[in-house]
């Protein structure tokens, strides 16, 4: 793990075109020969990105629904629906403004 976050030193941009052409196995007219060009594919894979994982969409409500500031909102509205319950059980006709 620690070899992933050191720095990549690359000098390629340095060196003459006759190294790079030898360091790198190609040729500057005709490229990578085929058996060259699978042989890195086969060691490298293909030359693509892969996209990063994505957070499902109902995680991310979850964690709108559940978290921070509203779960004290939450919280107050659990509070309110039991004092009300408790008016409701003591009173005979309990006032609808204080659910």
């Amino acid at each position: 793990l620690d070899n992933l976050k050191k720095e990549l030193e690359m000098d390629e941009h340095k060196l003459p075109l006759n190294e790079l052409v030898d360091k790198l196995g190609t040729d500057t007219e005709k490229g990578l020969t085929t058996q060259r060009a699978r042989e890195i594919l086969e060691r490298d894979g293909p030359n693509q990105l892969t996209p990063p994982k994505t957070t499902p969409e109902w995680v991310k409500f979850c964690k709108q629904l559940f978290g921070g500031f509203s779960i004290l909102l939450w919280v107050g509205a659990i509070l309110c629906f039991v004092a009300y319950s408790i008016v409701a059980s003591t009173a005979e006709d309990p006032s609808k403004d204080n659910v």
